[in-house]
C-alpha cells in the first residue's frame, strides 16, 4: 500500500470517528439544497452524486467538538462551508468550460453554462442565507468576506493568465484567496463554537489558512503527475489554459536561460489545441527542472508552519486533527 493510500485510510479513519456528526451534516446540506424548480433538484441532484471527501466540514467539526460533543450549529455551519465549496467548483468549471468534475460530467457540461452560473449563485446564496437563518452572525462574516476573497482571487487569475513573469508572492496570494481562505475559515468557525478554544481563533485560523496553502499547492502540483482515471479530472489544463502555478513558476527559476526561452515561445502560442501538443514537454521541463520538488518542498514547509500553529492547544478531537489533516492533504492523491 503506498504513501498516498494510507493517508487517504487515515482521513476515512479520522471521519468515521465522528460519523454521527458528518451525517447529521449529509442531513442539512441535502435540506439546504432543496429548490422549487424542477430543473434545480435536478442538478443538485447530480452535484450530490459526485460527492466530495467533506474535507472542509470535517475540519470544521473536529475543531467545534469538545467534551459533550458538537454544538447544534456546527452542522448548519459545516453544511455551509461545503455548500460554498460547491458553488466555487461549479462556477470554476463555468470558467474553464470544464468537460468532467469527480469523474461525472461537469454541470456546465450536462445543463449548459447558463444553467451553471445561476447554479453557482442558487449554491452561494443558499449557504448564506442558511446561516442568517440561525442567526450565525460570526460564520456569516467569514464565509461571506470568503467569497470576496475568492471571487478577486478569480479576476486575478485572469490578470495574470499565461504570464510567466508571475510573482511567486502573487500566487501565493491567489492560492490564498481562491483556495486557503475556505479551509481558514471553516476551522475559524470551527473553533467559534467550542467554548475552550474560542478565543483561539487565530490560532486555528492560522491553521487552516496553511493546510489551505498547502492544499492548492498539491493540487498543483497533481496537475503535472496526477493520473486522470483517479484524479476525475483531466491533467495538464493548468497549462492548457494558461494558469501558471508554482511547478512552473519555481522551474523557470531554476533553469538555463535557452529553456526559459523554449517555455516562452511555448507559452506565446494560445490556441489550446497548440497547448495541449506542447503539454508533455512542458511537464518533462518542470520535472528535469526542481519545479515539482520544489513545490513540494514548499508544501511541506507550510505543513510544519500548520502543526506549529495548532500545536499548543491540540487536544483530545484537536490533538487529531493535527495528527491527520496535515499529512494527509500533503499526501493525497485529489
Amino acid at each position: 500500500m503506498g504513501l498516498v493510500d494510507r493517508e487517504r485510510i487515515k482521513l476515512i479513519t479520522l471521519q468515521r470517528t465522528i460519523s454521527p456528526a458528518l451525517a447529521r451534516m449529509e442531513e442539512e446540506f441535502q435540506r439546504i439544497t432543496e429548490a422549487d424548480s424542477p430543473l434545480t433538484r435536478e442538478i443538485c441532484d447530480h452535484i450530490r452524486k459526485g460527492k466530495s471527501k467533506r474535507f472542509r466540514p470535517t475540519l470544521l467539526l473536529l475543531a467545534a467538538q469538545d467534551d459533550q460533543g458538537f454544538p447544534e450549529d456546527a452542522y448548519r455551519a459545516a453544511a455551509s462551508v461545503e455548500l460554498v465549496h460547491t458553488a466555487t467548483l461549479v462556477h470554476d468549471d463555468f470558467i474553464d468550460e470544464a468537460l468532467t468534475r469527480r469523474g461525472l460530467p461537469s454541470v456546465n457540461q450536462k445543463y449548459g453554462a447558463s444553467a451553471a452560473l445561476i447554479m453557482g449563485d442558487f449554491l452561494y446564496s443558499k449557504a448564506l442565507h442558511n446561516l442568517c437563518e440561525a442567526g450565525l452572525n460570526h460564520a456569516v462574516e467569514l464565509l461571506a468576506r470568503t467569497t470576496v476573497l475568492m471571487s478577486e482571487a478569480e479576476m486575478l487569475q485572469l490578470e495574470h493568465r499565461y504570464d510567466l513573469e508571475i510573482s511567486h508572492d502573487r500566487y501565493l496570494q491567489i492560492i490564498y484567496q481562491k483556495t486557503a481562505s475556505l479551509i481558514e475559515n471553516s476551522c475559524r468557525i470551527g473553533a467559534s463554537f467550542n467554548g475552550r478554544l474560542a478565543d483561539h481563533e487565530d490560532a486555528f485560523g492560522e491553521f487552516g489558512r496553511k493546510v489551505g496553502l498547502v492544499f492548492q499547492i498539491t493540487d498543483d502540483i497533481f496537475d503535472y503527475l496526477g493520473d486522470e482515471r483517479r484524479l476525475g479530472k483531466p491533467t495538464g489544463q493548468d497549462w492548457e489554459e494558461g494558469r501558471i502555478t508554482l511547478p512552473l513558476i519555481a522551474a523557470l527559476a531554476n533553469a538555463p536561460a535557452a529553456d526559459r526561452e523554449r517555455v516562452a515561445a511555448l507559452s506565446a502560442d494560445r490556441d489550446p489545441r497548440a497547448r495541449a501538443e506542447s503539454w508533455a514537454e512542458v511537464r518533462e521541463f518542470v520535472t528535469r527542472c526542481g519545479g515539482i520538488d520544489a513545490a513540494f518542498a514548499e508544501a511541506r514547509r507550510f505543513g510544519e508552519e500548520a502543526k506549529a500553529a495548532l500545536a499548543p492547544l491540540a487536544t483530545g478531537p484537536q490533538s487529531k486533527l493535527l495528527s491527520v489533516a496535515v499529512e494527509y492533504v500533503i499526501n493525497r492523491l485529489n
